[in-house]
């Protein structure tokens, strides 16, 4: 049969098969992964990789702008784009068997068509990344293969088109996921022994591969983080302990990849479906017998052992990653194409026969009987429930519009999500990075700028925020007031007022930490405390330190201590290393987690003081800029004197133009205007 009959009968099979887990992709809320990429195809252009994190690429939300452009805000914007890579999968199926013998590519076609159940898990509800870079994997080895053959060959002309697109492809794959690496080395491995007689051709295809990966691995050179998907030791785990771990069950998630069992959702360990007994034994049966026969048939003329190259070193590559367990079926799927390729030519590796068909036929019926029952498991869990875990954030929707909330914290999935299902009406941020600790969030500093600022806290969705009772009786500890409010399954507060009102003074005599210019600091020597003294005691309802605009800022571990008679004096705050997540303070008008060390309000409810002492309690460098004194206490809201919605540039432009020295929130915003960085 011909390639232009065979391809869309397979890809027609493909659809139908797909078409009800497509149908319940489409009724399941959109994680906060796949908001964040719809949010980057809103903004092309703006960062190098998935925002929140040190990896990836914004290839995915290319992919997915035109679906953006035309449905807008939608699930079925970002839906469609995965739907489609998936059918991807099939001709790239049919093209690299047919590498093999034009007789096994409808068979492996057919065979992809109806794949193991992870991999129809993966064409309705992917994880970023895995849709095109599997894609991306395939088409690496399908021009390896035709490039390997025609360098073999003694005449002909050289590939050198079919080397670019491989160049491309592989620098694309390995920005986007360094899973790719093994099936891009095993191309370039087999393009060295095909041609090593006409090496210097091979750059056609390593140029643009450089080229196509330079910001992985130029960001790699600058921060370690770039690589830290593949990083092989952490603080809690060294590689050989790792190792250990992971090789004893290495069988689990090669098992996953070929359909012996499933998660309902990607790497949920806790929800697995499994096949019977008896049908995961014969799928690792069938799976393992044609493997065999296909490296026995395999020869040097043949693309054979590229593709088993690429899926041994899959499979090799798999324990060593510290993110690799038992249950991340995800990181080794880049073996099963070059597998199902192999196994539709072994079962006939000359000509077309039966015994092809009676093979995929069986292997594709496993594979849909536990299909079946993955997507059954779909339909009956709620999707408020886990594995999903994806509450509906409609209800607290409307209540930050109803009460005009444009900005608001929330946990990773839950603050995505508002985001993307406002039509960014609602800008909502995590208010630290709960994965990758001092890797910048992309929406945090417009969330800690604006004014208004609510808290969004979904009990049911894990996470690393407090709880309402633990957020509450941080609140408690600050003072001042607040609203709460039930909005479905989402706790909402909002309405905050500070116990201080935003005027300030600088501290009377305090040289450069009371002159009003951020540009002047007292940085004192390792193990001398801060020190300073008013002339008379006087009550004040809370006092801020702000670091300079340059160089160190204020100590990360320290004690804050204040004095009524330049005595005694009592300690009135702490703050501890790697403790500023539960570290709570009042800061330009609202609740937030001081992580960059540049603004320390401290309420002290009209205490009298005469003397400031600070301590810091780690001998490196540190500074103060400013020392400022609340002698009012807050009685309302503090109001909004920038114009909201403006770029960086502007409101860098109007704090400069309107320095409004005696308010605390002005330092604080010429201080995070400063640092703002683009999202890199």
């Amino acid at each position: 049969m011909s390639p232009w009959r065979a391809i869309p009968l397979a890809l027609l099979l493909a659809v139908v098969v797909r078409v009800p887990f497509w149908i319940e992709a489409l009724h399941t809320p959109l994680d906060g992964d796949t908001a964040i990429v719809g949010l980057m195809a809103r903004h092309p252009g703006v960062g190098t990789t998935l925002w929140g994190q040190p990896y990836g690429s914004p290839l995915d939300s290319w992919v997915a702008m035109p679906f953006v452009a035309v449905w807008g805000y939608s699930t079925e914007a970002l839906r469609l784009p995965c739907f489609l890579l998936s059918l991807v999968l099939v001709p790239l199926a049919y093209a690299l068997a047919r590498e093999l013998n034009p007789a096994a590519a409808l068979p492996a076609a057919v065979l992809v068509a109806c794949p193991p159940p992870y991999f129809l898990l993966l064409a309705a509800l992917p994880p970023p990344f895995y849709a095109t870079t599997l894609a991306l994997c395939g088409l690496v080895l399908l021009t390896a293969a035709r490039a390997g053959r025609r360098l073999g060959a003694a005449e002909g002309s050289p590939p050198r088109g079919t080397l670019l697109v491989l160049g491309i492809a592989s620098g694309l794959a390995l920005w986007t996921h360094l899973m790719s690496a093994s099936a891009i080395a095993a191309a370039l491995a087999w393009l060295i022994v095909r041609g090593r007689k006409r090496l210097p051709l091979l750059a056609w295809a390593l140029v643009p591969l450089v080229a196509a990966s330079a910001p992985v691995w130029s960001r790699a050179l600058r921060d370690p983080e770039a690589l830290r998907i593949v990083q092989v030791e952490s603080r809690r785990e060294t590689t050989l302990a790792h190792l250990g771990a992971v090789l004893p069950r290495l069988h689990e998630p090669l098992g996953g990849v070929l359909g012996t069992h499933v998660p309902v959702v990607a790497d949920a360990e806790d929800y697995m479906l499994h096949h019977a007994g008896w049908a995961a034994a014969l799928t690792v049966l069938v799976y393992g017998l044609l493997l065999i026969q296909s490296a026995r048939a395999a020869t040097a003329a043949s693309p054979a052992p590229l593709y088993l190259l690429a899926a041994a070193l899959a499979l090799v590559a798999f324990p060593f990653p510290v993110r690799s367990a038992p249950h991340t079926i995800r990181l080794l799927t880049p073996l099963y194409l070059p597998v199902a390729a192999l196994v539709a030519w072994a079962a006939s590796p000359r000509a077309a026969s039966r015994r092809v068909w009676v093979a995929v036929l069986a292997l594709a019926t496993l594979h849909l009987a536990l299909g079946t029952r993955l997507l059954e498991s779909w339909r009956r869990t709620d999707r408020a429930d886990p594995p999903f875990s994806l509450v509906d954030l409609q209800p607290a929707r409307r209540l930050l519009e109803g009460y005009g909330v444009r900005h608001a914290y929330a946990s990773y999935g839950p603050a995505f999500r508002l985001t993307w299902e406002s039509g960014e009406r609602i800008v909502a941020s995590p208010p630290w990075n709960d994965r990758f600790r001092h890797w910048p969030l992309p929406l945090l500093d417009e969330v800690r700028f604006a004014k208004n600022v609510a808290w969004v806290l979904t009990p049911s969705v894990p996470s690393g925020l407090p709880t309402p009772d633990e957020l509450e009786q941080a609140l408690a500890r600050l003072g001042g007031r607040f609203r709460r409010d039930a909005a479905g399954a989402a706790v909402v507060y909002h309405g905050f007022v500070p116990p201080f009102a935003p005027q300030v003074e600088p501290w009377p005599g305090g040289g450069p930490v009371g002159d009003r210019d951020l540009r002047t600091f007292v940085a004192p020597a390792p193990g001398v405390p801060l020190e300073l003294r008013l002339p008379a005691p006087r009550p004040l309802v809370a006092i801020t330190l702000v670091a300079p605009l340059d160089g160190p800022r204020l100590p990360r571990s320290a004690d804050l201590l204040v004095s009524a008679d330049g005595e005694t004096f009592e300690t009135v705050a702490t703050r501890r290393r790697r403790e500023e997540r539960q570290d709570l303070r009042w800061l330009n008008g609202h609740p937030q987690a001081v992580i960059d060390h540049d603004v320390f309000a401290v309420p002290l409810g009209g205490r009298p003081v005469l003397a400031l002492r600070l301590v810091a309690l780690e001998p490196e460098p540190w500074r103060v800029g400013e020392v400022l004194l609340h002698a009012e206490p807050g009685r309302q809201a503090w109001d909004e004197w920038l114009t909201p919605g403006v770029s960086w540039d502007e409101r860098r432009r109007a704090l400069v133009e309107r320095p409004l020295t005696d308010r605390e929130d002005w330092y604080s915003r010429v201080l995070l205007a400063a640092r703002h960085r683009p999202i890199p």
